[in-house]
């Protein structure tokens, strides 16, 4: 377990507080409080009271769910007309006929031949006679099988679920609970100051989003947020120059290196000292969740400021440094990342959800032993990003290809966080690794 004291005593000659002054180098106090201001009017309510329910609404509900209970009963399979319980794969279909056409929906039909002349009747009893013509009717009455999941799908399903699962595991104490209590009338309050002054902040929109056609509408409310966001993030990272790795030759070392990239790691910290949930929770949990996911999450950031391009010099450098393994792994993963170029704030919104991580690990145990003083809002924290990005990917793309990128963000992170065990091994074998930049030897785990 590691003590608040001992957090402080290991920051050495670095400050983490320092990084929460309320009154920054950007000298943006005033953005920030607006867009604190429109945010917390626009964010959902991150524990909501159960209403209490009088008798006569709990027989209209009784009532209610007796009748969605009848109909579900009167459902018919469309393909052998057993009972059905609702729609598989965009048809009415039973159990049977949904787990038939997941096993068989994409095998090569002209292999499939029918014993008898192609015409058989399918029904609850000859159903298991003729795969073929089974099959036939279930692609007749349009079931879709684009819509079974893959493997990668599957296991991203199960990550959710295991997720939610934690969440309800977690007990919260007397004083957990307050807080949560108090920061909703904190944000209650701070919306009745929202709706009296009427303010809303959009600094000049540097992305034009417009609706593919795909999907589901893009709300004013998530649109003006996603904008503040992207706006932020720009403030944030304007104030440095990144273009140390351009003067990079075969001479610079490792440790010029790790200390440039302290100028990266400061830049995303100002980001996320704009967002007002970030902003509220505990100073120690702020620097645990940066001393945890920084080295994960710190690729997505790069590559937005360097646009998706790739530096040889630096390239050449990582190869030199650390081995040809770890350099062309650490390019085949960043390329995956390639097609959000054209996306790229989709890229912010994904450090927004994956700041908040809590003691996430695939292979190694080094914060397996962090505390956070309130787990429970920084799961709730998260979950709201999350449906925010989850939105955002289905205004641009349909159900489909929204998944598919949902899966590929998520897959990044882990890809890196494995990487990144090379790396720290690595740095743990560097003679110099006490000179390193204070802020650089706390994320790299070496204080």
């Amino acid at each position: 377990m590691i003590s608040n004291n001992q957090y402080w005593n290991n920051m050495s000659s670095f400050d983490f507080d320092d990084l929460f002054l309320l009154s920054d180098d950007f000298n943006l106090k005033n953005e920030y409080n607006q867009f604190s201001m429109l945010h917390n009017n626009l964010i959902k309510e991150i524990t909501s009271l159960s209403p209490e329910i009088d008798q006569d609404q709990q027989q209209t509900l009784s009532e209610n769910n007796s009748t969605k209970k009848s109909q579900r009963s009167n459902l018919e399979c469309r393909v052998c007309g057993a009972p059905a319980q609702g729609y598989n794969f965009d048809q009415i279909t039973c159990e049977s006929c949904k787990a038939f056409f997941r096993r068989n929906a994409f095998r090569d039909m002209s292999q499939i031949k029918c014993r008898f002349s192609d015409s058989c009747i399918i029904n609850i009893h000859t159903r298991r006679q003729c795969v073929s013509c089974r099959l036939k009717k279930c692609f007749n009455i349009k079931m879709r099988k684009e819509w079974i999941r893959t493997e990668d799908e599957k296991n991203l399903r199960r990550l959710q679920k295991l997720a939610k699962e934690k969440l309800k595991t977690i007990d919260l104490s007397n004083d957990q609970k307050s807080l949560i209590t108090s920061s909703i009338v904190r944000r209650r309050k701070k919306s009745l100051i929202t709706k009296s002054t009427n303010q809303e902040l959009v600094i000049s929109p540097i992305y034009r989003m417009y609706h593919s056609g795909f999907n589901s509408i893009l709300y004013d409310e998530d649109r003006t947020l996603i904008n503040n966001i992207n706006n932020v993030y720009q403030l944030a990272i304007n104030k440095n120059d990144y273009s140390y790795i351009n003067k990079y030759t075969s001479l610079t070392s490792f440790l010029q290196f790790i200390n440039d990239e302290s100028i990266m790691h400061e830049s995303l910290v100002n980001f996320f000292k704009f967002i007002p949930e970030f902003k509220q929770i505990d100073i120690n949990d702020k620097i645990l969740l940066i001393k945890s996911n920084f080295i994960n999450i710190i690729h997505l950031h790069r590559m937005i400021i360097y646009n998706f391009q790739e530096c040889s010099n630096l390239n050449q450098c990582i190869s030199k440094w650390i081995g040809k393994d770890f350099h062309y792994q650490m390019i085949r993963t960043r390329q995956y990342s390639n097609r959000f170029m054209n996306y790229p704030i989709l890229l912010k919104l994904a450090l927004a959800v994956f700041i908040f991580n809590v003691n996430l690990s695939a292979s190694w145990d080094r914060n397996q032993f962090y505390e956070y003083q309130n787990q429970k809002i920084l799961f709730e924290y998260q979950n709201y990003y999350i449906n925010i990005l989850w939105h955002y990917l289905n205004y641009l793309f349909d159900e489909k290809e929204a998944i598919k990128a949902m899966e590929i963000i998520v897959m990044q992170i882990l890809r890196f966080q494995s990487l990144m065990v090379t790396l720290e091994n690595f740095v743990r074998q560097c003679p110099v690794y006490e000179q390193f930049h204070s802020l650089m030897q706390s994320i790299l785990g070496l204080t």
